[in-house]
């Protein structure tokens, strides 16, 4: 299997994916707890809160990670 090398565009869009797909399964849980607890109100799922958002915030957090971490090995 292949190495994956920091700071390559490869580990940018493992970044991605990993908080993406993150977000899309601990974002409707948590909701649906703090609904289910506190609020005790109804939770309704929808595409654009609970899979749309995840993969925008996703993208941006694991661009910001990745510079963080080139920056970082640039320094040493």
């Amino acid at each position: 299997m292949k190495k994956i090398k920091r700071g390559s565009f490869a580990e940018l869009v493992i970044f991605m994916l990993a908080i993406s797909l993150g977000g899309i399964i601990i974002w409707p849980l948590l909701d649906l707890l703090f609904s289910a607890v506190f609020t005790h109100s109804d939770f309704v799922y929808s595409v654009q809160d609970y899979v749309v958002e995840p993969i925008i915030f996703g993208c941006i957090a694991g661009l910001v990670f990745w510079i963080f971490d080139v920056i970082a090995m640039k320094k040493r």
